[in-house]
């Protein structure tokens, strides 16, 4: 007899994790910095580009998550460490067409563990995304973003829902 699967991982960061009413748009990466699926994007005058500790930002322009497109398959992204087929990160290149999930619920990955309905902050100190809020401003909170299920302690992500888009 076969053996049912009693549980799953969250998925691998930057994938769509349910697509009934996402809203995914394309954007230019205008920064000259690769943007890893999954991370945070913020809009600017000619595109969209990723968080900086270098630059001050405007939090504001929080747009939405890099997600990965769909028409690649799996093998087009380079493998992470360990060997561990569920690491695939992938980037969207400077300058590259990139999507980005405005609405909807994706796969990121968090430092902690969070609890479906918590907010999800970034550290201004190094970009990482955290369900707790810092002290004296060393975090901001992402605007209409919640968790949608508990962190996979194995692979480090959690699911997110994106209730409203940020910047229209």
């Amino acid at each position: 007899m076969g053996r049912v699967q009693q549980s799953f991982t969250n998925g691998v960061p930057g994938a769509v994790s349910r697509s009934v009413d996402e809203i995914v748009i394309s954007v230019r990466n205008v920064s000259a910095e690769e943007i890893p699926f999954g991370a945070p994007v913020f809009l600017s005058n000619d595109g969209a580009e990723p968080f900086s500790t270098a630059d001050p930002q405007d939090f504001s322009a929080f747009l939405g998550f890099a997600v990965r497109a769909a028409a690649k398959t799996p093998d087009e992204y380079p493998a992470g460490q360990n060997a561990d087929p569920f690491s695939q990160q992938g980037v969207w290149k400077a300058g590259d067409l990139m999507e980005v999930l405005v609405r909807g619920s994706v796969v990121i990955r968090m430092t902690t563990a969070a609890h479906m309905g918590d907010k999800v902050y970034l550290r201004k100190s190094d970009g990482k995304l955290t369900p707790t809020a810092g002290t004296g401003g060393a975090t901001f909170e992402l605007e209409n973003v919640r968790i949608r299920n508990q962190r996979d302690a194995n692979l480090g992500t959690t699911e997110v829902v994106v209730t409203e888009r940020n910047v229209l």
